[in-house]
């Protein structure tokens, strides 16, 4: 069934999300950097220190060996900010992949065992 009408709940998520976007391109602040107010902002204190690692090595990090895991967190957290992310692409192929199984497991049958 079609629904006519939106929660209270989305409402206003869609109002805040409608506010935050018209705050972002104001000129309010002087000379301050812009920051996006969009951006959810990721706890990379909850990953291990070997998944930090395999991020800095995918990237080719530039760093001195042997950091702890909030040094770690420091590099990587400010290069993870600079990665441009194309939303409606990203948004586009997550839909795409969802309606048509792409995140479940590619399962393989042998021929005649199961």
């Amino acid at each position: 069934a079609r629904h006519l009408y939106i929660c209270d709940f989305h409402k206003n998520l869609i109002q805040s999300v409608r506010n935050r976007r018209k705050r972002k391109g104001s000129d309010d602040d002087g000379d301050s950097p812009v920051q996006d107010i969009d951006a959810p902002e990721v706890d990379l204190y909850q990953l291990q220190v070997n998944t930090l690692r395999r991020y800095k090595r995918h990237f080719k990090l530039q760093t001195r060996p042997g950091l702890n895991k909030a040094q770690l967190v420091e590099i990587i957290g400010c290069h993870f900010r600079t990665i441009p992310v194309n939303e409606k692409d990203t948004l586009t192929y997550f839909i795409y992949s969802v309606k048509n199984d792409k995140n479940k497991p590619d399962l393989k049958m042998d021929s005649g065992v199961h």
